[in-house]
C-alpha cells in the first residue's frame, strides 16, 4: 500500500533539525576481514608460547616449528585425568561450627594483642591445621587436563629453512613455507598445510610436493608422578602407508596406600588416537615412550590423526580407527574446503570493521581462538582450554574457578551473536547443581544451592575446595548462574528459561536464606568474604557486606523473581526474592584522596591494591549502575574507576569492560594494556602490573604468562562490543564509548530483546541503524542524533512504523522476523 505524506509524518518522530548523518555503510564481511588479520610469523617458533593455535572447539593443537621439525602439541577438552580424591569432605564442618571456630580465632587474636589480624584461617596454628585438612584433596595432582601427546615431523636442518608461517583465521588453515636446499645450489619451496577438521575429531597435515621429511615421531604424555596406567602405543609401517595408535586409560578411582592400582570400573574414561602416514615408511623398534617412523624416500606427505573419547562415541577406540580410514581417503583439498565453509559460517554470525586495525585485530584474533576452544556439545574450557603439553595448562588443575575466571570466557558470546557457545557453560552449571544443593543442605543447613569456588569437568560428588576463606565467597553462587539470565534476555527463548530456571531458583533460595534483615530495613550479607583479599577477620571487621556479594545477589534475586513471573512459578517465593532484591544494603564507600569511592567491603582502606576491580561490582558484573541505570551513582562509579589500584594479572578484560560501561574507556590505553600482556603468538595473557598488593619487587611479573593459554582473556571482543552497543538495561545505546575509537561499524551484534543490530560511526555521528527482531519484542533505543527525531521503516516493504520519543528514548513495536531501519527524522 502506498504511504501517504500524513501517514509518513505520523510514523516519524521529529525535531527542529537533524544533524548530518553518515549514510549506511555496506555491512562488514566477517570472513574477509578475518582474512585481513592473518597471523604471520617469519622463521622458526620453537617455544609452545610462540606456536600457532588451531582448534575446532574440542581438539586444540599448538603448532611449534623448530629449525629441524614441526611439532603438533595435541589436547582435547575432555581428555582429563578424571580421578577425584574426596577424602577431605568428612572433615568439613558445618557453617554453624565454622562460625564458632571463627569466633574462637577472633578471641585468640585479641588475646595476642592483634585485633586487626587478617587471614585468621591461616594465621593461627589450629585454624590453619583445619584449613590444610579440607584443602588436602585439592593439593593432589589429579584431576587435571591430560595432553594427548606430541607429533614431531622432522627434516634435515642443513637442507631445510623455515621461511614463513601464515594462519588464515577465515579458514582455520595454517600454511608453513619451507625452503629446501639440495646442498648443490638448487633451492625449491615446500608448502605444508595443517588444519583441525571442524566436523570431526581429526587433524591433517599435507604437502603436495615431495617433502624433505626424514621421520615422524609420536610421544604420548608421560608423568610417572601422576600414577596413571601407562599409555598403550603401537606402530605399523609398509610401502604404501604407515600407522600408529595410542590408547590412554583414565581410571575414575584414585590410588591409595591400600590399593595403589585400583581395578577398572564403568566410570573410567580414555582417549584413543590413531595416526596414518601415506607413502613408504619404516618403523624403528618400538620404544615404550615413543613411536618412530622413518621415511624411505622423498615423497608427498600426508598425515591424518583421529582422536576420540567415550563422550564422542561409546566405542571410541573402534570409531577412531574407522574415522581414520574414512578421512584419510578424502583429498586434503576437500577437507580444507569443508572446514573453510564452517569457518565462513562462523564469521557470518557477526562482524566489525574498525579504521584502527589494531582494535580490529584484537576482535578477530580472539573470536578465532575462542571458537578453537569453545563449541556447543563439547566440554566447557577450563582455565587453559584445550591447548596443553606436558605440565603446560595444568596449574590449579586447569579447573573452573567460579569467581570470575570461568564466567569471563563467556562475557562476549551473547553480544557477538554466538549464543550457542554459552551452552557448554550451561551444562557445567547443571552438572554442579546436585553437589551444590547437597553442600547447602549438609554444611550450610540452608535450602537451595551454594555453588563452589572450584570445579572440575569430571564426575564429582563433593565441592573440591571448601576451605576458608575462598570457599565461602557468597558472590560465587549468584555469579555462577548470572549468565543463564543473560542467555534468556538476549534470546527471549522461553524453552531455555524453563531449563535454566531450576538453577536460578536454587541460587536465590540460598541467598534468601543467607541474607539478614537489619534494623535499617535493608538486607545485609554478614559474614561476607571479599574475593582473595582479607580472609577471615576478628569480629567480622572486614567481613560485612562485600560489594560484589551485594551487587550480584541483587541481580540474581531480581532476575529469578522476573523469571518466576514469566513462567508463572513460585509466586510466594518470587515476592520474597523481589523484596530482598529491592532492599539490599547500601554499597560500602569512604572518602579517599580523590573523593568518595566505593570499597570492596565495609571498613576497607581506600587505597588497597586489588587483583580484580571488585570495588566496581555495581557497574559490572552487578549491572546496577551505568549509562541510563542507577545514574545517581555515576559520579562515585567513575571516580572509583579512575582511581582503583589493580595489581594486574586478572583484569585485562574486566577493567576496560567496566570503563566502557561507564563511557570512559580510552581505547589507546586499552591497546597498551593488551600489548603488555601479549605472547609472541598474539594471545593476551595474565601479567602482573604493580606491587603493594599481593606482589613484591621479588615477584616474577611473568609467572602466569607461562602457565598455559588463559582462556579468560579470549573474551576481549566483549570490551569492543560494549563500546559500540550496550543493551543490558533494556535500552539500546549505540556507540556509548567512542574515546579514541575512530571510525567503526558492526553487523549483527546481538542485543537484549533478541535483536540483531547493525550500525556505523564515522568519528562524529552514528549512521542509520538496521535491526532484526527475532521474537517481536518492543524496541527502546536511545536516539543517537542529539535533539533530532527518528523515524522507523520496516525494510520488507519500506512501510513506516509508528514510534514515540520521550526523554531521548525511541519506542516502537516489532514483529518476529522483521527487519527495521531507524534514521534521523525530518523537521
Amino acid at each position: 500500500m502506498k504511504t501517504t505524506r500524513r501517514g509518513f509524518l505520523g510514523a516519524s518522530v521529529t525535531a527542529a533539525a537533524a544533524p548530518a548523518v553518515p549514510a549506511a555503510e555496506a555491512a562488514p564481511d566477517g570472513a574477509a576481514i578475518a582474512r585481513r588479520h592473518r597471523i604471520v610469523r617469519e622463521g622458526a617458533t620453537p617455544n609452545f608460547f610462540e606456536g600457532m593455535l588451531l582448534g575446532n572447539g574440542d581438539i586444540g593443537v599448538a603448532v611449534t616449528v623448530r629449525p629441524d621439525a614441526l611439532g603438533l602439541h595435541i589436547g582435547k577438552e575432555d581428555s582429563w585425568d578424571i580421578r577425584v580424591s574426596e577424602d577431605h569432605y568428612p572433615h568439613v564442618v558445618t557453617f554453624r561450627e565454622l562460625l564458632k571456630m571463627w569466633e574462637r580465632a577472633g578471641e585468640e587474636a585479641r588475646r595476642q594483642g592483634k585485633p586487626e589480624m587478617l587471614f585468621l584461617e591461616s594465621s593461627l596454628d589450629w585454624f590453619r591445621e583445619y584449613t590444610d585438612k579440607v584443602q588436602s584433596s585439592y593439593r593432589k595432582s589429579w584431576p587435571r587436563p591430560w595432553p594427548c601427546g606430541i607429533v614431531w615431523i622432522h627434516w634435515d636442518s642443513r637442507k631445510v629453512r623455515v621461511v614463513r608461517q601464515e594462519l588464515d583465521l577465515s579458514t582455520g588453515m595454517l600454511t608453513i613455507l619451507l625452503e629446501e636446499d639440495d646442498l648443490d645450489g638448487k633451492l625449491r619451496p615446500v608448502e605444508v598445510r595443517c588444519l583441525v577438521n571442524w566436523d570431526a575429531g581429526h587433524i591433517a597435515v599435507a604437502a603436495d610436493v615431495a617433502a624433505p621429511f626424514v621421520s615422524v615421531a609420536y610421544y604420548p604424555n608421560l608423568d610417572e608422578a601422576a600414577q596413571l596406567p601407562p599409555p598403550e602405543i603401537s606402530a605399523q609401517a609398509g610401502a604404501a602407508e604407515a600407522g600408529f595408535s595410542c590408547y590412554q586409560h583414565f581410571p575414575a578411582t584414585p590410588p591409595s596406600p591400600a590399593v595403589p592400582e585400583p581395578p577398572r570400573s564403568q566410570d573410567d574414561r580414555n582417549f584413543a588416537l590413531c595416526g596414518r602416514l601415506s607413502g613408504d615408511w619404516s618403523a624403528e623398534a618400538q620404544a615404550p615412550r615413543r613411536v618412530f617412523l622413518r621415511s624411505r624416500a622423498a615423497q608427498p606427505f600426508r598425515l591424518d590423526l583421529t582422536l576420540y573419547t567415550p563422550r564422542d562415541h561409546p566405542d571410541n577406540v573402534a570409531h577412531a580407527a574407522r574415522e581414520l580410514d574414512r578421512l584419510s581417503a578424502v583429498p586434503f583439498g576437500r577437507l580444507a574446503g569443508g572446514t573453510a565453509r564452517r569457518w565462513r559460517e562462523f564469521w557470518s554470525r557477526s562482524a566489525v570493521d574498525f579504521a584502527d586495525r589494531e582494535l580490529e585485530r584484537i576482535w578477530y584474533h580472539n573470536q578465532y581462538w575462542l571458537a578453537c576452544c569453545l563449541r556447543e556439545g563439547k566440554v566447557a574450557p577450563g582455565l587453559f582450554g584445550n591447548w596443553t603439553s606436558g605440565r603446560i595448562g595444568t596449574a590449579w588443575h586447569g579447573d573452573y574457578h567460579m569467581n570470575y575466571n570461568t564466567q569471563q570466557v563467556f562475557w562476549g558470546v551473547f553480544s557477538s551473536n554466538h549464543v550457542d557457545q554459552h551452552l557448554p557453560y550451561v551444562e557445567l552449571c547443571e552438572n554442579l547443581l546436585p553437589l551444590s544443593e547437597a553442600y547447602a543442605r549438609e554444611k550450610f543447613e540452608m535450602p537451595g544451592a551454594f555453588f563452589p569456588h572450584s570445579a572440575y569437568p569430571v564426575p564429582s560428588k563433593t565441592i573440591p575446595y571448601p576451605a576458608p576463606p575462598w570457599g565461602y565467597e557468597i558472590c560465587e553462587t549468584p555469579w555462577t548462574v548470572q549468565s543463564l539470565w543473560w542467555h534468556y534476555l538476549y534470546t527471549l527463548d522461553r524453552d531455555f528459561l524453563e531449563r535454566a530456571y531450576p538453577l536460578l531458583r536454587a541460587a536465590s533460595r540460598f541467598l534468601a536464606a543467607y541474607v539478614k534483615k537489619g534494623d535499617d530495613g535493608k538486607y545485609h550479607i554478614i559474614p561476607s568474604v571479599s574475593p582473595e583479599n582479607w580472609g577471615f577477620t576478628v569480629d567480622f571487621r572486614l567481613n560485612k557486606d562485600c560489594i560484589i556479594d551485594l551487587a550480584l545477589s541483587e541481580f540474581v534475586l531480581k532476575a529469578t523473581a522476573e523469571a518466576a513471573g514469566i513462567l508463572d512459578q513460585d509466586a510466594a517465593e518470587r515476592a520474597v526474592w523481589a523484596e530482598i532484591g529491592r532492599n539490599m544494603a547500601a554499597y560500602p564507600k569512604a572518602a579517599g584522596p580523590h573523593g568518595e569511592v566505593w570499597l570492596d567491603i565495609v571498613g576497607a582502606p581506600t587505597e588497597y591494591v586489588y587483583n580484580v576491580p571488585v570495588t566496581l561490582a555495581p557497574v559490572f558484573p552487578g549491572e546496577q549502575v551505568g549509562i541510563g541505570v542507577g545514574e545517581e551513582q555515576l559520579g562515585i562509579a567513575r571516580r572509583t574507576a579512575r582511581t582503583v589500584r589493580l595489581e594486574g594479572g586478572n583484569d585485562l578484560v574486566y577493567q576496560p569492560l567496566i570503563r566502557a560501561r561507564l563511557g570512559m574507556l580510552d581505547l589507546e590505553w586499552f591497546k597498551r594494556e593488551v600489548r603488555y600482556c601479549r605472547l609472541p603468538n598474539g594471545v593476551a595473557q595474565d601479567r602482573c602490573r604493580q606491587i603493594d598488593g599481593r606482589y613484591r619487587d621479588t615477584t616474577d611479573f611473568d609467572f602466569m604468562m607461562r602457565m598455559g593459554i588463559w582462556t579468560e582473556n579470549l573474551s576481549l571482543p566483549a570490551v569492543l562490543n560494549e563500546c559500540m552497543l550496550q543493551s543490558y538495561s533494556g535500552v539500546l545505546r549505540l556507540f556509548p564509548n567512542t574515546r579514541r575509537l575512530g571510525r567503526a561499524s558492526f553487523r549483527d551484534l546481538r542485543a537484549v530483546g533478541a535483536f540483531l543490530v547493525s550500525a556505523a560511526w564515522d568519528g562524529k555521528s552514528v549512521s542509520p541503524v538496521t535491526l532484526l527482531s527475532e521474537k517481536g519484542a518492543p524496541v527502546r533505543l536511545a536516539v543517537p542524533w542529539g535533539k533530532a527525531g527518528a523515524r522507523v521503516i520496516r525494510l520488507r516493504d519500506h512501510a513506516p512504523v509508528k514510534a514515540s520519543l520521550e526523554a531521548g528514548i525511541l519506542r516502537f513495536p516489532t514483529h518476529a522476523g522483521e527487519r527495521y531501519r531507524v534514521e534521523p527524522g525530518v523537521s
